[in-house]
């Protein structure tokens, strides 16, 4: 059997599909003859994460409307003949690239957006009881292709360069003890706490744990930012890294940190699925929803703002802050324990 994976974006997605489409190729065993995957061209790095695949198809996003990139695609996506295409998406292009697929057999949600569904030959109605984006996919598999079997989180595959790349960049930070990542930004500003509070976290943590090598992360279209949380600590001396790692060199440096200190972002998503273990806090978003993967590994902290969970991209509480309900030392408590089990490097 061929099988399509629809899944273009975005970075924390695409890593939730992971389990789903594991439970897949172990479920199908022999019978999967191939396995190729849609991701936005900026994303295709991550796959690489996911030895199983055997073909990854390349969406141009950002330059559909480019002359003859859409052609080219098309002709890219249609050189397999697929038996079945199974849609995560559940979007209008998602659907639209599964029908394109030619495939006999079109797999997705009944209730996805933007009318999708019409473009399914198969639309699975998922128990409203399931609420996170991971257990709603296993879902989709196991109803699509009736499989019963066992959840096993898929073996991820982080290569020799990005260790090394990791390497070099953390020689940089200070001290000698556990390393702890940072992410204080995030695709919304409304899932953004204040830099101030991390700040402060960093310091305690720092005053904890002397020794401690603390690195911040982001995209140089975020450095500005991660060096305002640089400029406010006090006690602890983070590295700041904005700006100057690959895609996969993240996945090196969370893959060589002892925890991850984070907003709801797609670097949480990929240090949980790495098994590192994430202090995330939420505010605009619901960690039901999409939360860190893994049970007894993570710790949520969630705002006690009342309009939380909001969903808006801007905060709807003008000179309202997420983090004025939660204690710095709680959070403090709770990376200083991260950080004591630290896992093997």
């Amino acid at each position: 059997m061929k099988v399509l994976v629809v899944k273009p974006s975005s970075l924390g997605d695409v890593i939730h599909a992971f389990p789903a489409v594991e439970l897949l190729r172990r479920g199908l065993g022999d019978d999967m003859e191939s396995l190729t995957w849609v991701v936005n061209e900026s994303l295709s790095g991550i796959l690489e994460l996911y030895p199983a695949i055997d073909r990854v198809v390349k969406f141009p996003r950002s330059r559909m409307f480019s002359p003859g990139v859409m052609r080219k695609f098309l002709s890219g996506l249609r050189e397999e003949q697929y038996d079945v295409c199974i849609d995560f998406q559940g979007l209008l292009r998602s659907g639209l690239m599964s029908l394109a697929s030619r495939a006999p057999r079109r797999i997705g949600f009944s209730h996805a957006r933007e009318l999708s569904w019409l473009f399914y030959t198969d639309r699975v109605v998922i128990d409203p009881s399931l609420r996170h984006a991971v257990d709603k996919n296993i879902a989709l598999v196991r109803s699509g292709f009736g499989l019963d079997g066992e959840v096993v989180l898929p073996e991820l595959r982080v290569g020799e360069r990005w260790l090394s790349e990791a390497d070099s960049l953390l020689a940089g930070c200070e001290g000698d003890g556990p390393v702890l990542a940072v992410g204080c930004s995030s695709r919304w500003a409304s899932k953004n706490w204040p830099v101030g509070f991390f700040a402060k976290v960093l310091d305690g943590v720092s005053e904890q744990l002397p020794g401690v090598r603390i690195w911040l992360l982001g995209s140089a279209s975020e450095s500005d930012l991660v060096g305002s949380l640089r400029s406010r600590c006090r006690v602890s001396r983070p590295l700041d890294l904005s700006g100057r790692s690959s895609m996969m060199g993240l996945v090196g440096l969370l893959s060589r940190s002892a925890a991850l200190l984070t907003n709801d972002s797609g670097p949480m998503h990929i240090a949980a699925a790495l098994g590192c273990p994430c202090v995330a806090l939420f505010g605009s978003t619901d960690p039901v929803l999409t939360g860190p993967y893994g049970v007894g590994l993570h710790c949520v902290i969630r705002s006690g703002c009342p309009s939380s969970p909001c969903f808006k991209k801007t905060c709807p509480r003008s000179g309202v802050e997420c983090s004025q309900w939660t204690n710095v030392e709680d959070v403090v408590g709770q990376v200083v324990e991260k950080l004591s089990n630290e896992r093997g490097r």
